[in-house]
């Protein structure tokens, strides 16, 4: 408890008590405010409020907002965001599910419930303008903030919380469907804890103070969210909403908080400024903004990493022609032949019959392998291209609604909107090249590439897969050259890669991480991968590197991938590689997962 006097701060919500603020009451309820000499008032919110400025006037000392403060940054106000308490926005349409709407697309010429503040709604108008939506094409309604105009069909679609509404019709036994922005691309901050510079200017401890407590208190809510519901039930429920009702947000709210890094608050600069450009793009704004100002100094650690940061990627099995033939060879001959031939026409007419077969094999596994790697650039592409072209949809749609409209577009608009355009179509060529250079690589080459650069390609290969499923990965590399494939290099540990993010998501592991660190020794490198997915059991362990062994259905895997990294590292390497469970602590956390370790000498000896 603290010896000094206590300190009267405020605090202003941006909408009524819920468990959408429940960090906060923990932190008053807990102590952790007092801890630090503060006596903290929580205010809920009313229509008369304007959240961007009420740290200005001192109406109050903190308060709540979303990733439109951005724009009041832009526009010229004294906003500093302390961090993103919630990592996606949980803003949505919400539809019923006998309304026959399937797509977003069945959504013209229908009734929307919205906010008439445009700046709130930028993530669902996004949404709606990158599948060719604009606002022409649908009716707004006033957000009546009753859920009973969707229910009773009084609208079509109403902008709702996913933590609230979608609760509410499973209690009334009504079906829905939710229209997500984050499903198409669009991946906004939300509870955005803000204050103004001039505050933290003149009261830099406290501010600090206020933040970690409330980070603590976010996080006592989070690992025990029943008690967190019921202290809101007891002592902060204005809304007069269930107990079930209030624990059921909490899970739901508690899938969105945490970062890739698994710290609750992170914010991210390139992430905000894809948020800026959404706004440009939808005339919200038409500056920059800089954000070295915007964000809090002490918003998360820093921390040398690449950040890679949820979707699946299937393994890629291309095999070397040698490779083929000997693994084809030892099945058909554990297969088919369990005796030996005794006589010398015999082994002649087996041999002849034996080679049909292996040609045979040959053929099928050939086709699997290219199928499979079909598959996984066409998918690696599709993550990598999917906001590229949500951009440059969103600017065509705004040169078309100008023109439709007959509003002239001033040159320096034009070639703002073109420029970004441009951009992005580059990327997309880059994305391109990338993967059509991995593909078409000798894998009988041999030629001495840097292992830091190659895991660099293999990172950016990747990097939207673990972006897209909220995977971290922290790459410690010693600056090392090996006289080997560098493509079967990536393809060995790409298979290694796939199968971490296939565990962390079957998992549903709360703090999702992967590790690669590659140390130079006297004969070569030494590398270990490990991840946070929970380990491998007994019997899979054992044959893993077995040929068609997988734990996957098999529409997601041909039981190849780990075989032929074995057969890449001991065989065309020289090297060895050893799976284990490994536990070990990350950043205060205490993680379990398959570590391998892999050996590989500088040349392969002959």
């Amino acid at each position: 408890m603290s010896l000094f006097a206590t300190q009267k701060i405020v605090l202003q919500l941006n909408w009524l008590s819920q468990f959408q603020f429940a960090g906060y009451y923990v932190a008053k309820e807990m102590g952790y405010y007092k801890d630090v000499g503060m006596d903290v008032e929580i205010k809920e919110f009313n229509n008369q409020i304007d959240l961007s400025s009420v740290v200005k006037k001192d109406g109050a000392d903190f308060a709540v907002g979303r990733s439109s403060l951005l724009i009041d940054k832009i526009n010229g106000k004294d906003v500093v965001a302390l961090g993103a308490i919630l990592q996606e926005d949980p803003l949505m349409l919400l539809v019923r599910d006998d309304s026959n709407i399937s797509s977003l697309s069945d959504l013209k010429n229908k009734q929307i419930m919205l906010t008439d503040d445009a700046k709130s709604t930028a993530s669902i108008m996004a949404m709606l303008s990158s599948s060719g939506i604009t606002q022409k094409d649908i009716e707004i309604v006033p957000h009546s903030f009753n859920l009973d105009d969707l229910i009773k069909r009084k609208v079509d679609a109403v902008a709702s919380y996913i933590s609230n509404e979608p609760i509410v019709m499973e209690d009334k036994g009504i079906g829905y469907k939710i229209f997500h922005p984050k499903d198409y691309g669009f991946q906004f901050y939300s509870d955005i804890l803000f204050t103004s510079s001039d505050f933290i200017k003149k009261n830099p401890k406290l501010t600090r103070d206020f933040y970690e407590a409330s980070i603590k208190g976010w996080e006592y809510a989070f690992e025990n969210i029943s008690h967190t519901a019921e202290i809101i039930y007891k002592r902060h429920n204005t809304q007069h909403k269930t107990l079930i009702q209030l624990i059921k947000e909490g899970e739901i709210l508690k899938r969105l908080a945490y970062s890739k890094n698994g710290t609750i608050g992170n914010l991210d600069i390139d992430r905000l400024n894809d948020i800026v450009k959404v706004y440009k793009v939808l005339g919200l704004s038409s500056k920059d903004v800089n954000l070295d100002t915007f964000i809090y100094e002490y918003n998360h650690p820093k921390e040398l990493i690449f950040k890679l940061s949820y979707d699946r990627i299937f393994h890629i099995a291309l095999l070397v022609v040698i490779f083929l033939i000997i693994l084809t060879f030892v099945i058909l001959f554990i297969s088919f032949r369990k005796h030996w031939l005794h006589t010398k026409g015999d082994l002649k007419k087996e041999i002849a019959n034996q080679k049909k077969e292996i040609e045979k094999q040959n053929k099928l596994i050939l086709v699997q392998s290219r199928m499979a790697a079909i598959g996984e650039m066409l998918s690696n592409i599709a993550h990598q291209w999917r906001q590229p072209l949500n951009i440059i949809s969103l600017n065509t749609v705004k040169i078309e609604t100008s023109i439709l409209l007959g509003n002239k577009m001033a040159n320096e608009d034009l070639l703002e909107v073109t420029g970004e355009i441009n951009r992005q179509s580059q990327y997309l060529s880059q994305t391109i090249d990338d993967f059509k250079n991995y593909f078409n690589s000798n894998v009988d080459s041999l030629a001495p590439f840097n292992l830091e650069d190659a895991i660099q390609k293999l990172n950016k290969l990747t990097k939207d897969t673990f972006n897209n499923s909220h995977i971290e990965i922290v790459v410690r590399v010693e600056d090392c050259t090996l006289a080997q494939n560098e493509s079967l290099f990536i393809q060995a540990l790409l298979n290694i890669y796939n199968n971490a993010i296939q565990a962390i998501i079957e998992r549903e592991a709360t703090y999702r991480y992967f590790f690669v660190d590659a140390k130079r020794d006297a004969n070569g490198a030494i590398l270990t991968l490990k991840d946070s997915g929970g380990g491998i059991d007994a019997e899979s362990m054992s044959k893993i590197f077995e040929p068609y062994y997988t734990t996957k259905h098999k529409s997601k895997g041909t039981g190849l991938g780990m075989y032929i990294t074995y057969g890449i590292i001991t065989e065309q390497f020289g090297g060895a590689i050893s799976v284990n469970n490994a536990e070990y602590d990350y950043m205060g956390h205490t993680l379990k997962g398959a570590e391998f370790i892999i050996t590989i000498p500088t040349v392969k000896k002959s």
